[in-house]
């Protein structure tokens, strides 16, 4: 394993952590690190739950045409808006076949982001409340890693 992979590795299982003590509803059960998905929650024996985690990206940048840099692994993320949330899932859309020869339960998509460096000028969970998402996942999450604040996105299947 290069020392990228490891770092990349840390990263997930870190975020993995903060995810779940920050989200009230996280289920009780064994988190097992994973691939395709990264993760895998034994909730029990007949129940388990997949869990793909990715960061916020998309094919636009900000108004102002620069990137706004992110302290994690040299990440740059782009702008926060609902097209590239929209080009975020639908990346991963994309692979839900190979999620789901796993026969897991339930797939979840966690979105992270660190917004504190974008112009983000308006109630965060406001704003997501009125935006819909098509997905097969059956809960899309945004994490924004700065506030640990977890947004539940609407999700229509």
């Amino acid at each position: 394993m290069s020392f990228n992979q490891y770092s990349q590795m840390m990263e997930e299982l870190l975020i993995m952590e903060q995810f779940r003590n920050e989200y009230e509803e996280f289920p009780k059960g064994k988190l097992l690190k994973s691939e395709s998905p990264d993760f895998i929650l034994k909730v029990s024996t007949k129940n388990a739950i997949g869990i793909e985690l990715t960061k916020l990206h998309g094919p636009t940048v900000n108004k102002y045409k620069t990137h706004y840099p992110s302290k994690i692994n040299g990440y740059l993320a782009p702008e926060f808006n609902l097209e590239n949330l929209e080009y975020t899932i639908e990346a991963k859309n994309e692979k839900l076949v190979i999620y789901q020869e796993k026969k897991l339960n339930q797939l979840w998509l966690l979105i992270t982001a660190d917004l504190e460096e974008s112009p983000v000028n308006y109630n965060l969970g406001n704003k997501l409340q009125n935006w819909n998402f098509r997905s097969g996942f059956q809960k899309v999450f945004l994490f924004e890693l700065r506030t640990r604040k977890v947004f539940e996105l609407n999700v229509l299947n």
